[in-house]
């Protein structure tokens, strides 16, 4: 167990140079609530909501209330890097409604011109209807490839409320930086965290600006910062996902 542990903690420390520069800023802003689950979007709100995911990460799904009336929706893909240079890479955006009786897509690319970076969907809606926006990164491969990316609605719509109570109450994966692999984790509403493999343990709100929270598992301490639909990532190394988020 202690050499898995040496490897897995070796692991989070290489995955830092891949993925640092596309995580780093999302933990120090104040990212939306995008959500992992199609059953469950996150609330988009007024103004830019920013947001970042990737290939190990999935689709994010957010949701607007449209109509009636004219209404516009603009996303722009910004990207990331790999060990600190820009590389392209490709977001799907899609608008639906709730019953996916429509859709209307477009495909963009990070570090290319305006004309294939961000897109503005319009359209004139007769009366109100809740609709679903997906950003869906390029599926498999073994390269994170993915980045940030902004969402803004304007003219006739209105937004939903975000969930109440803290959002680091769920289910993850424990992936990276603990000296034992323990599988499914919940964070309870309680302030208590239950393993798979049968640790327990308690987490603590350490500072809300950062969203930083305080671990201690089966004796273990850890630093975390929760990014939505991400999970839970290192607080001193903002490139390893320590538990990831689950639709």
């Amino acid at each position: 167990m202690k050499v898995l542990g040496v490897l897995m903690t070796t692991f989070c420390r290489l995955r830092v140079f891949t993925s640092a520069i596309m995580i780093a800023a999302l933990t120090t802003t104040n990212v939306s609530a995008q959500s992992l689950s199609v059953n469950m979007p996150g609330p988009l709100r007024a103004g830019v909501n920013v947001g970042q995911t990737d290939n190990f990460t999935g689709t994010h799904y957010w949701y607007f209330y449209a109509g009636p009336g004219a209404v516009a929706v603009h996303c722009e893909f910004k990207g990331g890097g790999l060990l600190g240079n820009p590389m392209n890479s490709r977001l799907t955006f899609t608008l639906s409604d709730a019953a996916q009786t429509w859709h209307q897509s477009k495909t963009l690319v990070s570090g290319s011109n305006a004309d294939t970076n961000q897109v503005t969907f319009h359209g004139n809606i007769k009366q109100r209807i809740e609709v679903i926006v997906s950003v869906a990164p390029v599926a498999g491969g073994l390269v994170r490839m993915g980045g940030e990316y902004s969402i803004s609605v304007s003219g006739a719509v209105a937004y939903g409320q975000a969930k109440s109570g803290d959002p680091i109450v769920g289910t993850y994966m424990q992936m990276c930086c603990m000296t034992e692999n323990i599988g499914l984790t919940k964070f309870q509403p309680n302030g208590t965290i239950v393993a798979a493999n049968g640790f327990t343990g308690t987490w603590k709100l350490f500072d809300a600006s950062t969203h930083t929270y305080a671990l201690v598992i089966n004796g273990e301490q850890l630093s975390v910062t929760y990014v939505a639909a991400r999970g839970l990532v290192s607080s001193n190394d903002a490139g390893a996902i320590v538990f990831k988020a689950l639709p």
